[in-house]
């Protein structure tokens, strides 16, 4: 649950995160300058800050599926019931 968080839904979010910190220093910059005209939230560009979003979380499981994981040739060794009723996880072995 905590890596989909990470690597689909974090991604998803931090462009509007981003646009909204910086959304508040303009308005300060802008009301501390004494302009009548406060950039309005409603009018973010948010078709931009959803398509930087997917394109981010896109990247993001392109490197996972690409760029982590064991080597094509490993063998994969499943969870087993070990001494004691302890479960030992399951992992990968380079093949010999």
């Amino acid at each position: 649950m905590l890596r989909q968080i990470f690597q689909i839904g974090l991604p998803l979010i931090l462009p509007f995160v981003i646009y909204g910190i910086w959304l508040k220093f303009a308005r300060a910059k802008a009301i501390r300058e004494g302009h009548d005209i406060v950039p309005p939230w409603s009018k973010g560009p948010w078709l931009l800050l959803f398509g930087a979003g997917v394109a981010l979380t896109a990247a993001i499981l392109i490197y996972t599926a690409l760029g982590t994981g064991a080597s094509p040739d490993s063998v994969y060794h499943a969870p087993s019931l070990g001494d004691g009723g302890v479960v030992e996880p399951g992992y990968f072995e380079p093949k010999k």
